[in-house]
């Protein structure tokens, strides 16, 4: 099976940890400071801080920023749950804004339009390590202070974005608070942590503080003290620091952590190109050549409404997929939030899915994944008419006897196509007729393309309108009428023959 995610782990993690875990001192201490050396040489950044998870970090972030009950979050719900949980646990409200179908990302046109006077902070995930447009952010800061008189504070949750870059810097570094996490099956992981990245030197004294209970570690254990007391705290923090193990961990992954960004962004690039032009896939249009993503997961669009078909179809090929996280404007601890329409998410939820791209893919797994895409793309579906289809379905329609004219009387909600990539191959019209206690469905118009016939379509296509009455529109008996010389083609469909039929034309 091929995963959708996998631990990063040194092969000379042993070299790393066992003097840690041997050496008697675990927790925060010297590994702990060697670590952020480390990660500040590799962001050129001095303020930042390593944390016991991102979570803590995104808690830690609402904190530092001083709110007040009536100010307002505006949030993507498309996003892990910690994003907007650590929302709720400082008190704060959420507006939601919609979602970008071009990237996965928030919907900044969506978030301008609902910026207002208790607007404090805009926070947004970078979703699949694609960066968010910052450029905009920035133009959205100032349209906040010029027009409401607001210091627009962004939180970037930049959990899946290790080591992406917008116009030549990594993420992190533009001057916003910024967290990471390094969860087991990050880019890079310290089996659990995470990072937060400070504006200035202000916020970091102050993060220093908070992440371990509001004590200033330099100054407890002073010369003449009990050195297990500590000095005047005073401002109450949390115990959300990191311990050497974990930053053992860190020490050990990040010898190695370019060369696996690079590798999944290798990954991404070949998905670029090898999957254009599938027609039951989308690729999504990122169109901005500032950005480099570091490509945690990889999502593509399935249209037709074919997605858990799609998921399934891939389990069955031994591939990992999966949607990564659920719409948190569903979850119910989350109804408080103020919600106006989310028109893109309603659509992109029912059409996004991930597939594996990371470090631990050679040529011939990408390859395989590609061509089992493909090979999807031409299984044959079934669908609803719409409406850019109907000269197509007219065209079938044509080659029975009956129609010939373009005056057929149309109700696209009752007309289903099996299609191959865009093409019908077959077509089909379930009418519901609704009784007193029960309903009747009735099948007609038929049709296969004659280019495809005696393939079995025709068969599979009334087996599935046979299947939709009974099951979803609970009828009590579906019935068809047709030429003496098809009985035995409906008899192979499942149908009985029974009673005669009468019928008056004009």
């Amino acid at each position: 099976m091929i995963p959708l995610f996998k631990v990063n782990m040194n092969n000379d993690i042993n070299n790393f940890i066992l003097p840690t875990l041997k050496s008697g001192m675990i927790t925060q201490g010297s590994k702990v400071e060697e670590f952020e050396s480390k990660l500040k040489e590799y962001f050129n950044y001095p303020y930042i801080l390593t944390l016991n998870s991102a979570t803590s970090g995104l808690t830690l972030a609402y904190r530092l920023l001083n709110l007040e009950k009536d100010d307002y979050v505006i949030s993507t719900p498309l996003t892990c749950f910690a994003t907007n949980a650590s929302i709720l646990a400082n008190n704060l409200n959420i507006l939601w804004a919609d979602t970008d179908p071009n990237t996965c990302n928030i919907d900044l046109n969506d978030v301008k339009r609902k910026i207002n006077k208790n607007t404090k902070v805009l926070s947004f995930v970078h979703w699949g390590g694609v960066p968010v447009d910052l450029e905009v952010v920035e133009e959205l800061k100032l349209y906040a202070k010029n027009t409401y008189g607001n210091e627009l504070n962004v939180v970037e949750d930049c959990a899946h974005a290790f080591g992406s870059e917008f116009n030549g810097k990594k993420l992190g570094t533009h001057g916003n608070i910024c967290v990471f996490s390094l969860q087991a099956i990050k880019h890079l992981t310290t089996g659990d942590g995470g990072l937060i990245f400070l504006p200035n030197e202000e916020f970091y004294k102050r993060a220093k503080l908070l992440r371990w209970f509001g004590i200033d570690r330099e100054k407890r254990s002073l010369p003449g003290s009990d050195f297990r007391l500590e000095p005047d705290i005073t401002e109450y923090g949390y115990k959300f620091h990191m311990n050497d193990i974990n930053a053992s961990i860190g020490l050990a992954n990040i010898i190695n952590i370019q060369e696996n960004i690079d590798k999944c962004n290798n990954n991404g690039n070949y998905y670029n190109k090898h999957l254009k032009n599938i027609n039951c896939i989308e690729l999504f249009n990122y169109g901005n050549e500032n950005i480099k993503p570091s490509y945690w997961i990889y999502t593509i669009k399935i249209l037709n409404g074919r997605k858990n078909e799609f998921i399934e179809y891939m389990k069955d090929n031994n591939i990992v997929t999966s949607q990564v996280h659920a719409r948190n404007d569903k979850h119910s601890c989350l109804q408080s939030a103020l919600c106006t329409d989310l028109k893109n998410l309603d659509v992109i939820e029912t059409q996004i899915v991930s597939i594996p791209v990371g470090w631990w893919l050679d040529e011939d797994k990408l390859k395989y994944i590609v061509d089992t895409i493909r090979n999807f793309s031409n299984i044959p579906y079934i669908t609803k008419l719409e409406t850019k289809d109907i000269d197509k379905y007219r065209d079938i329609l044509y080659q029975m006897n009956s129609y010939t004219s373009d005056s057929y009387n149309m109700n696209i909600d009752s007309i289903y196509l099996l299609k191959i990539n865009n093409d019908i191959i077959s077509t089909a019209k379930l009418l519901i007729e609704n009784k007193i206690y029960q309903s009747v469905g009735h099948i007609e118009d038929v049709v296969t393309n004659e280019q495809y016939r005696g393939k079995g379509y025709g068969k599979q296509i009334v087996e599935y309108l046979l299947d939709l009455g009974i099951n979803k529109f609970n009828c009590y008996k579906i019935v068809l009428n047709c030429k003496m010389e098809l009985d035995s083609f409906y008899t192979k469909c499942g149908m009985i023959k029974t009673g005669s039929s009468f019928s008056i034309y004009k």
